[in-house]
């Protein structure tokens, strides 16, 4: 009698812990919201006086090894003595299937502006696929290829001329490497080569370095490098632009 009633107990106490039916692990797999807060800032008074703000989120969706969703924007503005130095947005959605495989396919659309460059409007969307082609304990490589249509609205000066608006398709490939340092630092450099499909003589070269640190459990500070390559530009802008910008990262 005791040996049935401790045998009773045993099962009942298997079906009450979950993971134990027949013998199946039944804890879900992730699936999570997260966002990050991104603000810069740089001004002087005096001899010269100037500011530039800086400011961007993010906001991913992650579920499992399934999927993961992610829509990002960024803006900048900045005066120099009355006069617009800086002015610039961009905003990124993105769909990634399967991110932690070693080949993960992938959609995205871009919207951007920026007043300096003459570039009133900028539509970019596409798809392809990553391939991550080496893991390290602390490092990352990937490389991606995809292929885009770059949709441009420009901005005409009086007497300018040239084409208010241009198509292109475009291939899309990228370089990418993450490494983490022992002390929590990480490093990311990400090179971009958009040529179009019809002529590699056009094409845009994007190459950015970044370093961030963490200052507290969730405030982080990133330096960034850019270089952008345009080889032909929006009428009356210059090819090359470099940017370096300090922001601070908070992850919510």
């Amino acid at each position: 009698m005791r040996l049935r009633a401790l045998s009773l107990l045993t099962c009942l106490t298997a079906a009450a812990v979950p993971g134990h039916i027949s013998g199946q692990d039944t804890q879900p797999a992730p699936d999570f919201w997260s966002s990050t807060l991104k603000f810069g800032f740089t001004g002087a008074s005096g001899n010269t006086s100037f500011s530039i703000l800086s400011a961007g989120a993010s906001l991913d969706r992650v579920s499992g090894d399934s999927f993961e969703f992610a829509i990002s924007g960024r803006i900048r503005r900045g005066t120099n003595e009355d006069v617009v130095i800086a002015s610039d947005m961009q905003i990124t959605t993105k769909f990634d299937w399967l991110p932690e495989s070693d080949l993960s396919p992938f959609v995205y659309v871009t919207a951007s502006r920026n007043v300096i460059r003459n570039l009133d409007a900028r539509f970019v969307a596409g798809g392809g696929a990553k391939w991550t082609f080496w893991r390290g304990e602390a490092s990352k490589v990937s490389a991606s290829l995809a292929a885009i249509v770059d949709h441009e609205n420009y901005r005409l000066d009086a007497g300018a001329t040239g084409p208010e608006t241009l198509t292109v398709e475009r291939w899309s490939s990228r370089l990418k490497f993450d490494h983490t340092f022992s002390s929590g630092a990480a490093y990311q450099h990400v090179t971009f080569w958009q040529p179009r499909i019809s002529g590699f003589s056009d094409y845009i070269l994007d190459v950015s370095n970044s370093l961030s640190t963490t200052l507290l459990s969730k405030l982080s500070l990133v330096i960034k490098h850019s270089y952008i390559h345009d080889e032909i530009p929006p009428p009356g802008a210059l090819p090359n632009d470099q940017r370096l910008s300090v922001v601070l990262r908070v992850s919510l």
